[in-house]
C-alpha cells in the first residue's frame, strides 16, 4: 500500500498573505549572493566541464572484409542406374501418379524421397499403397540427363 508523504510543518500551516510576500522579496537577493560565492569554494570534485576527457586511440582500421562468400553450388544429385530409371517410370505415370505394387521398391522410393524429387501423393482406396509424382526437383534433374 501506498503513504503520502507528509509535508513539512512550516509548508501545510498557512500564513497571512502579507507576510508570505515580504519574505519573498528579501530572500531573493539574499540568495544570489551566495550564487556568487560558490564558485570561490574549493571542491574535492572537478566539475564535469574540467574532467579531462580519455583520449580515444585511432582504431587500426582492419582490411574491409570482403563479401560474404557466395555458397557453392549444391552437391550435384548422384543417383545409380536403377534409381535414374525408376525416376523416370514415375514421371511417365504424369498426372495420375506411379503407383507402387511391388515391397522392394520401397528403398529406391525413400531415397529419391528424401532427395525430394519425388512427392507423396494420395492414397490409393483399392490397394492402400500412395502415389507418387515427380516433383519440380525431379523434373528439374530428368532435363539435365543426356538424352538417351
Amino acid at each position: 500500500m501506498a503513504v503520502k508523504k507528509s509535508k513539512p510543518a512550516e509548508a501545510a500551516a498557512p500564513t497571512g498573505p502579507a507576510k508570505q510576500a515580504a519574505p519573498k522579496k528579501a530572500a531573493a537577493p539574499a540568495a544570489a549572493k551566495p550564487k556568487a560565492a560558490a564558485p570561490a569554494v574549493a571542491s574535492d570534485t572537478a566539475s564535469k566541464a574540467q574532467t579531462p576527457k580519455p583520449s580515444v586511440a585511432p582504431k587500426a582500421t582492419a582490411p574491409a572484409p570482403a563479401a560474404a562468400p557466395k555458397k557453392a553450388a549444391a552437391a550435384p544429385i548422384k543417383l545409380t542406374d536403377n534409381q535414374i530409371s525408376f525416376l523416370k517410370q514415375i514421371h511417365g505415370a504424369a498426372e495420375t501418379g506411379y503407383l507402387s505394387a511391388k515391397k522392394a521398391e520401397g528403398k529406391t522410393i525413400e531415397k529419391l524421397d528424401t532427395l525430394k524429387l519425388i512427392k507423396r501423393g494420395s492414397k490409393d482406396k483399392e490397394s492402400g499403397n500412395y502415389r507418387y509424382l515427380v516433383s519440380k526437383a525431379g523434373e528439374k534433374y530428368l532435363s539435365t540427363l543426356p538424352p538417351a
